[in-house]
């Protein structure tokens, strides 16, 4: 039976609004944290509208884990300065869970891009493409001259993590440079680099660049530099800026190594 005009709600109505099961309600009574407005002549507890703000109140509170005890203690004699403070120190409690939901946000929105740019791709194959600038941050510029060992390149990524605030995995890539594509050195990481939209970001120039998916582990990756430049030649074209590595399935994905597949695009007119 649906009631009209409604000025109190039974238990199971007002669990209803906010989606909670009345054993809550049943159990926030029985600490005497939140309790009926009174009892119907037909034995029922029932609760007010002026209620409504306050259980609302109560549930944002415990979602942020904020403890029964300080909540009892509040809320058995409030008033506009406890709640004022109340409210600016669960502000930031509440900036820190958006920014958690937000990182969470991104890292499922690139699973989903990347899993959608594998499909409609071929393995081992050479394209030329037209890209858009793109948003990115780079690490400071590699010192060392010979080939980057995995030490060195773990040691850089947490280095670069550290500096940017991010959280792992960033999906964080490598850059060779010209002068060591041209010169044939193909296992030195230049630098280090990351999309993203923050106001730090630098451009990534847009431009045509030679794209290649290599399947494989990480160490098979400079095995396929001499194919994408001979592709690159055959094809009319020639380098005109640096390679960025991007891995697309690692270890998050895979057991296997030979199953990791790695996006490099090179910048060539």
């Amino acid at each position: 039976m649906i009631r009209k005009n409604l000025t109190n709600f039974y238990t199971g109505e007002f669990a209803k609004l906010f989606g909670i099961k009345k054993d809550t309600l049943f159990y926030y009574d029985k600490i005497k944290l939140f309790q009926p407005a009174g009892i119907s002549d037909n034995g029922y507890r029932y609760y007010t509208i002026q209620q409504l703000d306050t259980f609302w109140a109560i549930q944002s509170l415990r979602s942020l884990n904020f403890p029964i005890n300080d909540l009892k203690s509040y809320f058995s004699s409030p008033s506009s300065e406890k709640l004022t403070k109340l409210a600016e120190e669960h502000l930031i409690k509440v900036e820190e869970e958006i920014k958690k939901l937000q990182e969470i946000y991104w890292f499922l929105s690139k699973l989903t891009s990347i899993s959608e740019e594998l499909i409609n791709t071929t393995l081992g194959e050479v394209t030329i493409v037209e890209l858009l600038e793109e948003h990115v941050i780079y690490s400071a510029p590699n010192p060392r001259t010979g080939d980057t060992s995995n030490e060195e390149w773990n040691y850089d990524y947490e280095v670069f993590l550290e500096q940017t605030g991010m959280i792992g995995p960033a999906f964080i890539g490598s850059v060779t440079s010209k002068e060591d594509i041209l010169h044939g050195r193909f296992n030195r990481v230049e630098r280090l680099f990351v999309h993203t939209e923050t106001p730090n970001a630098e451009l990534k120039s847009a431009g045509l660049y030679a794209i290649l998916y290599h399947k494989g582990s990480y160490e098979s990756i400079t095995e396929v530099y001499p194919f994408l430049l001979n592709e690159i030649r055959d094809r009319g074209f020639h380098v005109s800026g640096n390679a960025y590595e991007e891995y697309l399935v690692n270890a998050l994905s895979t057991n296997r190594e030979e199953d990791f597949v790695t996006k490099i695009s090179l910048a060539i007119k």
